[in-house]
């Protein structure tokens, strides 16, 4: 399965399969859509169930369920929630069930989408229907470079012939993902923009343990049920990888107005 058909989002396992991006620089004119939702239904869910689909990466269909406000956008703009700021309240508490269909499309516009052009089509329903108003700012932020430790890589050169990625709250397996890949995979769990440094430009296969302590889930802590190392030293002596703490410029998108929106 690829890495940009689906999010999916559980009580203790996240397969991250959707692209979120990991590095600061985000564009502020995204590519234009050729093509939209014509027809859009949006109703509150109150399941109260932890797993969020995700499905707007391929085909005529927009289909969220149990999305809120804050999981859209970080698919819409290509953003983890940490650099997201100003989400009303209601837009984290309060779930949803979205579809859409493009209409008076033909297979060839549909097939020819690029992913950035279904997340700007994503974005044009939350502004019609959530009222939303964004706005980019830069700020200084605490940031990591993924760099090769002084060792070497340790990375395997995969023989796979199609890239997978499956991450969850203490572990990575992945097969033919880049070194970007892993940096997104990496800032997923640091919850920090992670900046690619490492030179490396082949596809490799990862499998990747590192304790849970210190994160949270739903506002709890984590404990950790069997012996690891930390993310860091996990990447530095499995990967032969290095996370360097750094400052820097970091581009947000800041939220001006947003509102629940209509059921129909």
């Amino acid at each position: 399965m690829s890495r940009s058909f689906s999010l999916w989002r559980c009580a203790l396992a996240c397969v991250l399969l959707a692209p979120v991006c990991a590095v600061a620089q985000q564009s502020a004119t995204p590519e234009a859509a050729p093509l939209k939702y014509d027809v859009v239904t949006v109703k509150e869910n109150k399941s109260q169930d932890y797993v969020t689909r995700l499905g707007y990466t391929e085909g005529d269909m927009l289909k969220m369920e149990n999305a809120n406000l804050s999981t859209m956008l970080s698919a819409a703009f290509d953003l983890h929630d940490y650099m997201i700021e100003g989400v009303p309240a209601w837009g984290k508490s309060q779930h949803f069930d979205v579809q859409g269909k493009i209409l008076d499309a033909t297979p060839e516009q549909i097939k020819a989408l690029t992913i950035q052009q279904r997340q700007a089509m994503l974005a044009a329903v939350l502004q019609q229907r959530f009222g939303l108003k964004t706005h980019w700012v830069t700020r200084d932020k605490p940031k990591y470079e993924l760099i090769v430790a002084r060792n070497g890589s340790k990375l395997k050169a995969s023989t796979e012939k199609q890239e997978s990625s499956a991450l969850n709250m203490g572990a990575l397996d992945a097969t033919r993902i880049t070194t970007d890949d892993l940096a997104k995979d990496l800032a997923a769990r640091l919850e920090k923009p992670v900046v690619n440094k490492t030179g490396l430009t082949g596809r490799y296969d990862i499998q990747l343990k590192w304790s849970v302590e210190g994160q949270t889930l739903n506002g709890q802590d984590v404990q950790d049920g069997e012996t690891a190392p930390s993310i860091f030293t996990a990447v530095k002596e499995t990967l032969g990888l290095e996370l360097k703490p750094t400052h820097g410029p970091v581009q947000v998108l800041v939220v001006d107005a947003a509102e629940p929106p209509t059921a129909n």
